[in-house]
């Protein structure tokens, strides 16, 4: 039996509608059309994917500038599931400065254990671009001059706490999830130095440290690892203590009574040549001479002293730091400064 010219032409329609619906079905569900690299270029597909997990990835926004003065750039991906979006991927370029919550060395973070200076956990993290790539800013008070600014990176999950929220710590580290969130910085920060020529486009080495200590109890008198660090009487009863990997190049620990964001004690300290200049944004002051027994300057909370052919850099702020005294009068920070002095081969910088 032959069709006749109007069934073939009823046949067709169908073909093409069929097919058409299709296309449409997998271009809403599927990311078949997907390009290799998302943000301009700046990250790849696939990372982006790893991180979302499965689903629809959509670029939600993205902005970047060829200004080497000022190279701002942003991306927003979000991921889709059916009609429901469930999570969005954001990385930033971000002025640096110690004060900002989003840019702290968090022991219950992983850093790169060479090269860049950052912090990852599994739902944000932050990384310093190349030297020389920094934003524009008139706040010379908050922002004076400094070495590069950072990129951010962080995921929000339809249902999950905001991962800056109180400064939340994971309950347990995801390699794979921090690693996925250090490659995209990574990315990120290379493609604002390719695109500007505000410094080399290679993308910086991520391999993570691991075996940070979160949320130990204060035993006795030892503190962040330190014997003999304990305040008597200092610290309340259930006090907790997060303490960094012991590879990692900025060595932190904060102390608190399960109010991460208001840490009793968050001592830092590292001999990294990035990150003092990073350090000293907290306050801006200019460092000078330090109390009778301590080995280099300062400025009341930071203590910079020569340690090999380089310097050790030191850092306290806390509530437990309280009144007009000054951290280097603190006796837990005095024995945490001298048991990380040790620990990095130099010799004590506190007196004993």
């Amino acid at each position: 039996m032959r069709l006749s010219r109007r069934a073939w032409a009823i046949v067709a329609g169908v073909l093409v509608l069929a097919l058409g619906a299709g296309g449409f079905a997998t271009w809403r569900y599927t990311n078949l059309f997907l390009p290799d690299r998302l943000c301009a270029g700046a990250v790849a597909s696939k990372d982006a994917q790893r991180v979302l997990g499965s689903g629809r990835i959509v670029v939600a926004g993205s902005s970047a500038s060829s200004d080497r003065g000022s190279p701002e750039a942003s991306c927003a991906i979000s991921l889709r599931r059916g009609n429901t979006y469930v999570a969005e991927l954001h990385l930033r370029t971000r002025l640096a400065a110690l004060a900002e919550p989003s840019l702290r060395a968090d022991p219950a973070m992983a850093q790169p254990d060479r090269g860049a200076v950052g912090a990852f956990g599994n739902a944000r993290g932050w990384l310093l671009m190349a030297p020389g790539c920094r934003l524009d800013s008139r706040d010379t008070d908050n922002f004076p001059t400094r070495d590069a600014d950072a990129v951010t990176v962080d995921v929000i999950r339809d249902g999950q706490p905001d991962p800056y929220r109180f400064a939340r710590a994971d309950p347990a580290a995801s390699p794979e999830a921090r690693e996925g969130l250090a490659r995209l910085a990574a990315d990120f920060s290379a493609a604002v130095a390719r695109r500007s020529g505000c410094g080399p486009a290679e993308v910086p080495d991520v391999h993570l440290t691991a075996g940070e200590r979160i949320g130990q109890p204060v035993v006795g008198d030892t503190l962040c690892g330190v014997p003999g660090a304990a305040d008597d009487g200092a610290l309340p009863p259930g006090a907790r203590q997060d303490v960094s990997s012991p590879s990692a190049p900025v060595r932190s620990c904060w102390v608190h009574d399960g109010i991460r964001a208001k840490p009793l004690y968050e001592f830092t300290g590292t001999l990294d040549t990035r990150y003092p200049g990073f350090a000293l944004l907290a306050d801006g002051k200019p460092l000078g001479p330090l109390p009778d027994g301590w080995r280099g300057t300062g400025d009341g909370s930071t203590v910079v002293a020569p340690c090999g052919s380089g310097n050790l850099t030191l850092h306290a702020f806390g509530f437990a730091i309280t009144g007009t005294a000054p951290a280097v009068q603190n006796p837990a920070f005095r024995t945490w400064a001298n048991a990380t002095a040790a620990g990095y081969g130099c010799e004590p910088v506190a007196p004993q």
